[in-house]
């Protein structure tokens, strides 16, 4: 196997030369275990695409015509329980909270009350049990399937091996044996070197020693391994074709939500291969933060996809639909789409967050895939637009309050009581 040496090391490592001999060392052993350099030029190509990638969006936002997507709203799906046949749900976990958890700290939380924490199992005030987002999505799907007795598959994504998040919610998963779920998998995203501006390998000091700085490969990661075969040859997929369900729907675990919507959303995927949740705008200036749903016609060829911020022009932000009210959706972070969508196409490759490391190390620009980005994938895409209070997400600790009360609005509070029926690891009662 090829390995790094120190001089190899060195002309890739930023800053390598502020290091000890010992320290070098220490990182040159890390990196040959962790990261050796087929891997790290596997990583480094992959972000070379990703800008590669980007550059040609924003060549192809000028060259093609703007349209409005297809779209239709919640008012005009007739849904029921039923419509959630042959779906199974990806809930969302990995991410790290850092806002959220500098936010608490601001608050005065103790840092030790922080040990294992993760976003998705933070508690939420004045809620049932003080179960955080994650346990409440599982309970809901949970009774749900129960009181209309449908089997939801259901696959958690948590952040890389070693990282919190892969190690507590497993064991939340086991404390509350699955809350009743029948068919539930774990996937731990891959962790991802963090390049310079210059393409080099940006460190960190830890207890143990120099390490490279690292990411998880975000939403579509989780997404890629779903594709990926075990020792058996078997997927994910596979294993979801076995349950006869032929469609999935992303969930964000850090969101509540009115539990209508997922059924909403399974009905409305009917005859198309892919939809997203968007919700329409009323104006739309310059420095809207929200990724925007727009199709973009170039020929033959049309593509619905996500436009940010920095892409996006100013015919993009005066497009309305036929009514003339409305500008273009902007996302929600909900998605849903035919599994042989995924299974017969890949994601676009991820570069990395925009990381602030060191205050005088220029940021990395984000690019990356998501759940997004299988929605220019898709051949018949649909976007399904909803009421901004049918959902809320947790970012920062200023919504701990405001989830709560949405939860017990959807009635979401009870239904984790009607869970509650079983004591640890899962010994049910009548």
């Amino acid at each position: 196997m090829d390995l790094w040496t120190i001089e190899t090391l060195r002309s890739v490592t930023n800053n390598f030369e502020t290091l000890t001999v010992s320290q070098q060392q220490q990182f040159q052993n890390y990196m040959n275990s962790s990261f050796p350099p087929v891997v790290f030029n596997n990583h480094l190509n992959y972000r070379r695409l990703a800008l590669k990638n980007s550059n040609s969006a924003r060549n192809n936002l000028i060259q093609s015509h703007q349209q409005f997507p297809n779209f239709t709203d919640w008012k005009a799906v007739s849904s029921s329980p039923k419509s959630l046949e042959n779906h199974a749900l990806i809930f969302t976990a990995g991410g790290e909270g850092e806002r959220l958890r500098l936010s608490l700290l601001k608050l005065g939380v103790d840092e030790q009350e922080l040990e294992n924490f993760t976003k998705a199992t933070f508690k939420l005030p004045d809620f049932y049990k003080k179960y955080g987002t994650l346990h409440v999505n599982l309970s809901m799907i949970a009774s749900f399937c129960d009181k209309y007795e449908i089997d939801i598959p259901v696959i958690v994504t948590t952040g890389p091996k070693g990282s919190i998040t892969a190690r507590v919610i497993p064991e939340i998963l086991d404390e509350y044996s699955n809350f009743g779920l029948k068919n539930v998998k774990i996937i731990e995203q891959e962790e991802r070197i963090h390049f310079s501006m210059e393409e080099k390998v940006v460190w960190q000091m830890s207890e143990s020693g120099p390490v490279p700085v690292t990411h998880p490969d975000e939403t579509g990661g989780p997404l890629m391994k779903l594709k990926q075969t075990d020792q058996s040859g078997s997927s994910i997929l596979d294993w979801l074709e076995e349950l006869n369900c032929t469609r999935s729907i992303v969930v964000q675990a850090t969101a509540l939500y009115d539990l209508s919507l997922l059924p909403l959303m399974a009905e409305a995927l009917k005859g198309h291969d892919c939809l997203a949740v968007g919700i329409l705008r009323d104006s739309f200036s310059p420095n809207d933060p929200f990724g925007t749903f727009v199709t973009l016609l170039n020929g033959t060829s049309s593509k619905t996809m996500i436009l940010e911020q920095d892409v996006r022009n100013d015919f993009t932000r005066e497009l309305k639909d036929q009514s003339g009210r409305y500008f273009l959706p902007f996302n929600t972070g909900f998605y849903a789409f035919e599994n042989s969508l995924l299974k017969n196409n890949s994601l676009p490759h991820f570069a990395t967050p925009p990381k602030e490391i060191y205050p005088d190390l220029p940021r990395s620009p984000k690019i990356g895939y998501a759940a997004t980005d299988i929605v220019p994938l898709a051949n018949n895409p649909i976007i399904l637009t909803i009421k901004t209070d049918m959902f809320g997400v947790l970012k920062t600790s200023d919504d701990l309050k405001t989830l709560s009360e949405l939860g017990k609005k959807y009635g979401l509070d009870k239904m984790c009581k009607e869970r509650e029926s079983f004591n640890k690891k899962g010994i049910f009662s009548e």
